[in-house]
């Protein structure tokens, strides 16, 4: 039995994998500070101040609108290969060894015209250098809008087609669920399944059951980002365990966007229970003050799970990847070795 007396350090120790983090989410005040002076802006304390107000969101409408701040502050190339960089540094400090990254290079081309060969071009390079460093293994998503439409969403399928070269695997598409049915979509998905595109969406955080069923039932995609209320649909939660569709869920995001009311009200814990394979993620962890460190201490001290259950997450996480089985499977090896130590020393 896995009986750590700190949990934040038992965390540290375990290897870990990512499947549901934003790049343009992930960018610290003083990462974003740099990609303002790199194109030769001055960086006194009023540029501080009001880069420092992106980082508090009064609710999921003000968290958008902040996400969009963000992303107009980047604006070449080598800002993302910057942003990487610092990411890469980070996830390997928390101990994260692999992990798959969500990019919208539909943004910045609508914005400044940017194409998204050449933005996934400076991101892989970025990651291929620091994971010769030592650094975690980093794959791309390219990740739609959905309030930009399906025209849109097509484009980034045929983007993600296109940039094979440089990591991305698959694509999947957040922003405001409300804006359009999830069904929609189809046409976007039927396509990137028909060339090989791994796939996920964003259902569940804030519309119903309804954009769930709607995702496995007409999107047919492999995983689903947040889906925490499923937990509202006996039948789909009954279904979502059958399948093994994996939920990628971000409970600390869940709280502060107001998904749920509070850390008693998160139905992680619930839905492990009721066998569905849930993830544990850190989403848009600058924007929320969050890592996927913090997010396992989370589980383990907020939401109700012991440390075995944790690592049962963390490991089914590393399994939901879209890794070759053989690669996820060393990788949960890797995890479990790291547990037994970290319990084995507590």
């Amino acid at each position: 039995m896995i009986d750590p007396r700190d949990p934040r350090e038992f965390a540290r120790r375990v290897p870990k994998a990512e499947i549901h983090l934003h790049l343009e989410g992930s960018i610290g005040i003083e990462t974003l500070l740099r990609v303002v002076h790199g194109r030769g802006e001055p960086g006194g304390i009023e540029t501080r101040r009001r880069l420092a107000s992106l980082y508090a969101h009064r609710d999921f409408a003000d968290f958008l609108q902040n996400f969009r701040k963000v992303c107009s502050e980047i604006r070449r190339p080598e800002d993302f290969a910057l942003i990487v960089t610092d990411l890469s540094r980070r996830l390997q400090d928390e101990n994260v060894r692999y992990a798959e990254i969500f990019c919208s290079p539909i943004i910045f081309r609508r914005a400044l015209g940017l194409d998204a060969g050449e933005i996934m071009d400076a991101v892989s390079g970025a990651a291929r250098l620091a994971e010769a460093s030592g650094g975690p293994r980093l794959r791309f998503l390219l990740d739609g809008v959905r309030q930009f439409g399906v025209a849109a969403m097509e484009q980034v399928v045929t983007d993600a087609s296109a940039c094979g070269r440089y990591d991305v695997i698959g694509v999947g598409m957040g922003g405001d669920e409300m804006a359009s049915p999830t069904a929609a979509f189809a046409g976007a998905y039927r396509e990137a399944r028909r060339i090989g595109l791994r796939t996920t969406v964003h259902a569940g955080e804030f519309d119903g059951p309804r954009s769930m069923w709607e995702a496995i039932e007409v999107l047919e995609t492999e995983r689903i980002g947040h889906g925490v209320r499923a937990v509202e649909d006996r039948e789909l939660v009954r279904v979502l365990k059958t399948r093994g569709v994996p939920l990628e869920c971000c409970p600390t995001s869940n709280v502060k966007t107001g998904t749920v009311p509070g850390w008693e009200d998160h139905p992680i814990k619930e839905l492990h229970r009721a066998g569905v394979a849930v993830t544990v993620n850190s989403d848009d962890p600058a924007l929320f003050s969050t890592t996927l460190l913090d997010e396992w201490v989370v589980l383990m001290t907020r939401l109700g799970f012991t440390a075995e259950q944790t690592l049962a997450v963390g490991v089914r996480t590393a399994r939901a990847t879209f890794l070759p089985e053989r690669e996820r499977e060393a990788l949960v090896s890797e995890m479990v070795r790291g547990a037994l130590d970290a319990g084995a020393d507590a």
